[in-house]
């Protein structure tokens, strides 16, 4: 029995030292989640871009209209 349980070890902790599938798949999927977050976050300084560029024409709705979504944005990043 002692001999059985000195093969086995070795191989039971290569077991759990190792990620299986489903673990290597839900890591994945978070990377890709706080990926979309960070274009997300880069979206959203665009837009604040483009609203300082439509303040210094004059155009207050379109300045508005995108600090609005600049702001919602980056709110949605933030969810994530």
């Amino acid at each position: 029995m002692k001999k059985i349980m000195l093969v086995a070890a070795p191989f039971a902790f290569a077991l759990a030292a190792c990620d299986g599938p489903a673990e290597e798949a839900g890591e994945d999927a978070d990377d890709i989640i706080e990926e979309q977050a960070e274009v997300m976050d880069a979206e959203a300084g665009v837009a604040e871009a483009q609203a300082d560029l439509a303040d210094e024409m004059g155009n207050e709705a379109m300045e508005e209209n995108l600090e609005q979504e600049a702001e919602t944005l980056e709110e949605t990043a933030d969810e994530i």
